[in-house]
């Protein structure tokens, strides 16, 4: 592609507007707003302490369709069934489930459909839909949450369409949700690699509301598409400046030349995500989009991909290409009109959606020595409104620019729905894809199949493993999804999948459960978490307990683990049991370690140490653990009595008691992003000073209510409902 037409930038945000005259410009270059930085996820209430949830109570998000057409052209292509359809399974031995666990339920998530997002780090998965955040090491063991969305990232609303990314690059996660209040992105990255720690919080409000957000990690900024009634749908975010957590990121927006938007609902095309270490630095940033022949200008089935050259130091001279169109095999991209419901099931007339005419999440993208490869996938139906996923290999090189290199249609014949599916390769070129199966005589489930590089073109040579069967079935609603999310783990081979399924009838739950499509590893061992210590009041002997998980197929004893205390080795011990395949240990450090200093964060990392390891960046694991010990001034005044009791609807006195003159005492109200939300002086009354504040200005959730006289102070925490 020759990147040479520019086109418009819109704006974003509530700050000065730029606009240019020539379309083949950009038109608008903004900034985002810094919110404030979160106390640690980990420190943040569950939902439980928010009050209690009946399942009939949950909301249903809604999705903002841009058009409700059928297609036009009766005469598209194919008219005689899929000719890229795989009929049959794969013949290979079966692929194995590593990990396999629950994520979130209805009774958590409150909201339907739950949007399931999730990505893995060294040492985690974080894991959201609509509306909660849940953390969990690799084995299962929950870190944090559930939390609510407007708790976590401070705007106080839980609107959903939650994305999670692993930044591989830099060692940080990406959460976001959007805002309805304002048309708003509202994104956190975490301050350090440890998920369970602070974010830093933007918002991007937008000039339409921005529904069916999609994110990409790429070199150079993060990319994404939104599901917009009118401006922008694609947008490039600073990436190093919020991860520095500057105070004012810039936000470009583009449209797409020349694009035709899918008639029959969610318009969603997908930035390209980058997995693995390898990139051109110079390499642009891609867009992909499906078009259908159905649709109304379409001629010829095909993808058209943009490239994208930003600048956030001269964002004007940013650029959009006009699109490459690739020619595919035909396809059929409709199932039934949007909202009606697509996918039959058993005992219930009611049908659950699918996703017509969108690229589904996430479109991944490596670099190998030699090329590039970009998987891309989408819901095509077979005949008889029955969906399959054809997926599709784009290659590109030095020399060549993005072409075919396989493309299938993934569907057995055996009666079943294959849709919402999400791929990606690893680091020797081989490919999973994992997805929702269903039909009017099977439960929605979900599985997953593969093949390797080399097999012959076109084809998922291993059979299908199932993740879960479905137990449930939905009566009440049509929505389902709407997307399901697979993330590449950073050892560049395990490929980490959540997707939806129905545990009851009416009640959803997701399902994160990781697999190889690489042989297993014989030698593959690490800390997979901490039991001890926690935050406290922490001593000069703190005992350190971890959690070791052998990830291989072979069993392994006599291998060392090593401790480090804020970066600093402190301990070197041999683990002498047996540690078998798929199996954890506990073990227990007989080094100790001074936690003692009051208001003292300290990093603790355990690492196993094993010459055959061959998969080395799951070793280690890291927590920041606090010590609350309050100073010796501090002490005493947080002796005396500190109550706030509520006195009517979100109104609620603040008293504090003591024999101790302390001189004038103020009190200022924080909310979990550190702003300060309200402030006065407390009424001294002899031995009680007094005060009363209206918060009906706030949103439900957490708050921090501190005292203090200039030298001394407290803190309380209060839940406002």
């Amino acid at each position: 592609m020759k990147k040479k037409l520019l086109l418009a930038v819109v704006a974003v945000c509530v700050s000065t507007f730029v606009f240019a005259q020539n379309n083949g410009n950009p038109q608008v270059v903004s900034q985002g707003t810094f919110i404030g930085k979160t106390i640690p996820l980990r420190d943040m209430p569950t939902i439980y302490e928010l009050g209690d949830f009946d399942v009939e109570d949950a909301k249903v998000i809604n999705e903002f369709k841009k058009f409700g057409n059928e297609p036009v052209n009766e005469n598209a292509l194919p008219q005689n069934g899929d000719p890229v359809r795989q009929s049959e399974q794969g013949t290979r031995d079966a692929l194995n489930v590593l990990q396999n666990f629950d994520g979130a339920g209805l009774s958590e998530g409150q909201a339907i459909p739950p949007d399931p997002t999730g990505a893995v780090g060294p040492n985690h998965y974080v894991h959201a839909v609509n509306v909660v955040v849940k953390i969990f090491d690799k084995t299962g063991g929950l870190l944090a949450g559930p939390t609510f969305l407007g708790t976590f990232l401070g705007n106080g609303a839980n609107n959903g369409d939650p994305i999670v990314m692993y930044d591989h690059l830099a060692d940080r996660f990406f959460v976001s949700q959007f805002q309805t209040s304002n048309n708003a992105l509202v994104i956190g990255i975490s301050e350090t690699p440890d998920p369970t720690g602070s974010y830093n919080v933007y918002s991007f409000p937008l000039d339409a509301f921005p529904d069916y957000p999609h994110y990409a990690v790429w070199h150079d900024g993060y990319y994404l598409t939104a599901n917009k009634f009118f401006g922008n749908t694609i947008y490039a975010l600073d990436r190093v400046a919020m991860l520095a957590g500057a105070p004012s990121p810039t936000i470009i927006g583009f449209n797409l030349p020349q694009v035709v938007d899918n008639p029959n609902g969610v318009f969603s095309p997908e930035p390209a995500n980058l997995i693995g270490n390898a990139f051109d630095p110079a390499s642009p940033a891609y867009i992909v989009y499906l078009q259908d022949d159905a649709w109304n200008g379409v001629s010829f089935d095909h993808l058209k991909v943009w490239e994208i050259d930003v600048n956030f130091a001269l964002p004007l001279t940013s650029s959009i290409s006009n699109p490459l169109e690739i020619p595919t095999q035909p396809f059929d991209s409709f199932l039934r009109p949007f909202g009606s419901g697509d996918i039959d099931q058993p005992v219930t007339n009611q049908r659950i959606d699918a996703i017509s005419g969108v690229i589904s999440y996430a479109a991944n993208y490596r670099s190998f020595p030699t090329y590039n490869s970009w998987l891309i996938t989408f819901n095509a139906d077979i005949g008889a409104i029955t969906p399959g996923i054809r997926w599709i290999e784009l290659r590109n090189d030095a020399a060549n620019d993005w072409s075919i290199f396989q493309e299938g249609t993934y569907a057995p014949a055996d009666g079943e729905g294959r849709f919402m599916g999400s791929g990606a390769m690893d680091e020797d070129g081989n490919i999973g894809l994992a997805f929702n199966i269903g039909s009017e005589n099977t439960r929605v489930g979900i599985r997953f199949t593969g093949r390797f590089d080399g097999d012959p073109l076109g084809e998922m040579t291993f059979p299908e493993t199932t993740i879960v069967d479905g137990n449930g079935y939905q009566t009440n609603t049509n929505r389902f999804g709407d997307y399901s999310h697979l993330s590449m783990d950073p050892d560049g081979v395990t490929m980490w999948h959540t997707a939806e399924y129905f545990s009851s009838v009416n009640f959803w739950r997701t399902r994160i459960a990781s697999f190889r499509i690489t042989p297993s590893l014989t030698d593959d061992i690490g800390v997979s978490s901490f039991v001890s210590p926690v935050d406290g009041n922490l001593g000069t002997t703190e005992t350190v307990e971890v959690q070791l998980y052998n990830f291989g197929s072979q069993a392994q004893s006599n291998f060392d683990i090593e401790l480090y205390l804020d970066g600093t080795l402190v301990a070197t011990e041999t683990f002498t049991g047996d540690l078998d395949p798929q199996e954890q240990e506990n073990y227990t450090f007989n080094q100790t370690l001074d936690l003692s200093s009051p208001n003292t964060t300290y990093t603790i990392e355990a690492r196993t140490i094993l010459a055959t390891d061959q998969n080395t960046p799951n070793d280690g694991f890291t927590i920041e653990v606090d010590n609350n010990t309050l100073s010796v001034g501090d002490a005493a005044f947080n002796s005396s009595e500190f109550i706030i009791v509520p006195v009517s609807q979100k109104v609620y006195d603040i008293t504090f008691t003591t024999s101790k003159e302390y001189g004038a005492i103020n009190y200022e109200i924080y909310n979990t992003i550190g702003q300060k939300l309200y402030s006065g002086a407390m009424a001294n009354k002899g031995n009680e000073y007094v005060a009363q504040v209206n918060m009906n200005a706030s949103p439900v959730g957490v708050y921090f209510v501190k005292l203090s006289n200039g030298e001394f102070e407290a803190t309380k925490r209060v839940i406002v409902k």
